[in-house]
C-alpha cells in the first residue's frame, strides 16, 4: 500500500501551508482553519491552533468549491487559470480541483468497464495547480485534489499509479460512474432496468466500492452519492426506498472519520436538487456524520462556485453547523 494511502489521518496540517494572514473586518466566534477564509473571515496572525493553522473568525458564509475540473480531465476544456479567476469574480474563499483518477481496465478484466480516453498526468497537473496557487496567493486558496473512481478496476490500478508519483492531494472525492461500462446518469443505464432496480444495483455497487477504498484509505469524502437520480428519464428518486444500503453506505464513512460532498450540480440538472438529497444528507447527520464538503462538479470556468451559498443553507437543514475544509487530506472545520 503506497504511504500517501495508509497515513491519511496522520499527516499534520503544515503550518507554512495552512497560515496565510488577510486581515479582513471584525471577528466573533473562532475556529480552525488550514484556509486564509474568504472575505468576511478574519486571520489574526498572532497564534496558531494545534495542527498549526491560524484561527479564523466567523464573520459571513464560508463560499468554497471542491469539485472542479479542467482540461486535466478528458470531459473539460477549461483551465485552472480561467477557472480561479472565475472563483475570485465571485467572492469565493477556496477551491480545490479535483481530475477525475481513473484508469483503463486490463485486458483481461472479467466484465465490460469504462474506458478513459487518458489517465491523469500527475505531474503536470501539479505544476500547474501550483502556478495557479502562486499566481492567486493572499486573494484566494487554491488546492489540488482528485476524484477516484471506485470502480474495482480504478482502486485495483491506484496504487502503482501512485507508487510511480504521489502528487500530494489535499482532498481525495470518491465516486461512482460506472457500472458495465455504462455511465450510471445515462438513460442506457437506467432505462433498462428501470429506476427501482437500477437504484439498487447503484448503491450496491458504490457499498462494495466504498468497502474496498475505506479498507485502502484511498478516499475522504464520497461524491455525489446519488448520482443515479441523474438521468432525465429517471422520475423521482425516494431515497427510503434505498434507506437499508444508504446507511450501509454511510456508516462505513462514518466509522472511518470520511465525510460527504454537497455537490450543486444537481440544480442545473434534471433532480433539481443536490447530491445527496436532503433527507439522506439528514441521515448522514443523524448517524453521526461531521464531514460535509461543497462542490460545483464544474467542467466550465462559468459554473465554478454556482450555488455554493445556496448549499450551505441546504447543509443546515439537514442538521450541520459546520463544514469541513481540507488541506493534506486533513479536515479541519469553520461554521456556517
Amino acid at each position: 500500500m503506497p504511504t500517501s494511502l495508509a497515513l491519511r489521518h496522520s499527516r499534520p496540517c503544515p503550518s507554512v501551508s495552512c497560515g496565510r494572514s488577510r486581515p479582513n473586518g471584525s471577528s466573533s466566534t473562532s475556529s480552525c482553519s488550514p484556509w486564509s477564509g474568504p472575505a468576511g473571515y478574519t486571520l489574526s496572525g498572532r497564534s496558531a491552533c494545534e495542527d498549526g493553522s491560524l484561527p479564523v473568525s466567523h464573520g459571513r458564509k464560508t463560499l468554497i468549491d471542491y469539485h472542479i475540473h479542467t482540461r486535466f480531465s478528458e470531459d473539460s476544456l477549461a483551465t485552472p487559470e480561467e477557472c480561479v479567476a472565475d472563483a475570485a469574480e465571485r467572492g469565493l474563499g477556496g477551491v480545490i480541483f479535483t481530475e477525475h483518477l481513473e484508469f483503463p481496465p486490463p485486458p483481461d478484466w472479467p466484465e465490460p468497464a469504462y474506458h478513459p480516453g487518458r489517465v491523469l498526468d500527475a505531474r503536470a497537473y501539479q505544476e500547474a495547480v501550483s502556478a495557479v496557487r502562486d499566481r492567486w496567493a493572499g486573494t484566494l486558496d487554491v488546492g489540488l485534489g482528485a476524484e477516484l473512481g471506485l470502480e474495482p478496476h480504478n482502486l485495483k490500478a491506484l496504487g502503482p499509479y501512485l507508487d510511480t508519483y504521489d502528487p500530494g492531494f489535499d482532498i481525495v472525492i470518491g465516486s461512482l460512474h460506472s457500472i458495465r461500462g455504462v455511465l450510471v446518469q445515462l438513460p442506457e443505464y437506467t432505462d433498462p432496468l428501470g429506476p427501482q432496480a437500477a437504484s439498487r444495483e447503484y448503491f450496491g455497487s458504490l457499498y462494495a466500492g466504498v468497502r474496498e477504498a475505506v479498507r485502502m484509505r484511498a478516499f475522504d469524502v464520497l461524491g455525489h452519492l446519488d448520482l443515479v437520480k441523474r438521468s432525465p428519464t429517471f422520475g423521482v428518486f425516494r431515497a427510503g426506498d434505498h434507506r437499508e444500503l444508504l446507511r450501509e453506505i454511510l456508516v462505513t464513512i462514518i466509522r472511518e472519520g470520511l465525510g460527504v460532498e454537497v455537490n450543486t450540480s444537481g440544480y442545473r440538472q434534471p433532480p433539481g436538487e443536490p447530491y445527496p438529497g436532503l433527507e439522506t444528507l439528514r441521515l448522514f447527520r443523524e448517524l453521526g456524520g461531521e464531514i460535509v464538503t461543497v462542490g460545483s462538479d464544474s467542467h466550465r470556468a462559468a459554473t465554478v462556485g454556482q450555488e455554493s451559498a445556496r448549499a450551505l443553507d441546504f447543509i443546515r437543514a439537514a442538521g450541520f453547523r459546520r463544514l469541513a475544509l481540507f488541506r493534506a487530506r486533513h479536515p479541519t472545520f469553520v461554521p456556517i
